[in-house]
């Protein structure tokens, strides 16, 4: 009897692995057609006299194109920058603002907004590095000396994580890009396809 216990557990937890990501992408999936269709909602309503599902995401994602279409044609890159540069004074708006726009650009965007991908030593015996990213190499404005760099290592399945000041000798640029080291920490390294590419050492 406790045999096939077993093996209905094993079974069990062989059709939770396989279903549970299948599960959770569709709740996801349609959650977001849904709140985007309910946005769009009182619109809609007066143009059809009844509801498609999914139209809103559409709608939505053909608006974000057009406007990613005359943004990219149409402003200047120093109008983007005059932009920025408002922002920039607005004490609250200005964290959120710019952490937004950096997170989006490192997945989407094509500069490495987070700095230069790198492995960093944090124990000897047994060896073990974590991945992140260099994002300061001169620090003395802190009275930090010359043989430290400051980097950042995300958490995987966040997007917060810490930010640590490490002897440069401890640091191994990663030849990848920071999108890619990006989703590959995020995933929790299970992300497959990040390119495979030289380390370099650190030497300044």
């Amino acid at each position: 009897m406790s045999k096939f216990f077993r093996k209905a557990a094993g079974y069990f937890l062989q059709g939770l692995l396989f279903l549970s990501p299948i599960g959770i992408t569709v709740f996801v999936v349609v959650w977001v057609v849904n709140w985007v269709d309910d946005l769009f909602l009182p619109i809609l309503e007066t143009i059809l006299p009844f509801q498609v599902p999914g139209l809103g995401l559409l709608i939505a994602f053909s608006l974000f194109a057009v406007l990613g279409y005359l943004i990219s044609n149409l402003i200047s890159r120093s109008a983007i920058t005059w932009f920025d540069g408002i922002m920039k004074r607005a004490p609250l708006v200005k964290v959120i603002y710019f952490a937004v726009k950096d997170l989006i650009t490192v997945f989407f965007g094509k500069e490495d907004k987070m700095g230069k991908p790198v492995k960093v030593l944090v124990q000897r015996d047994p060896v073990q590095y974590r991945f992140g990213f260099q994002t300061r190499e001169n620090l003395s404005e802190f009275g930090v000396g010359e043989e430290f760099v400051s980097v950042y290592l995300p958490f995987s399945y966040g997007v917060m994580g810490n930010q640590f000041v490490v002897k440069r000798e401890d640091v191994e640029f990663v030849d990848s890009t920071a999108s890619n080291m990006m989703k590959f920490i995020v995933s929790g390294g299970v992300v497959q396809k990040v390119e495979s590419k030289k380390q370099s050492k650190i030497s300044k």
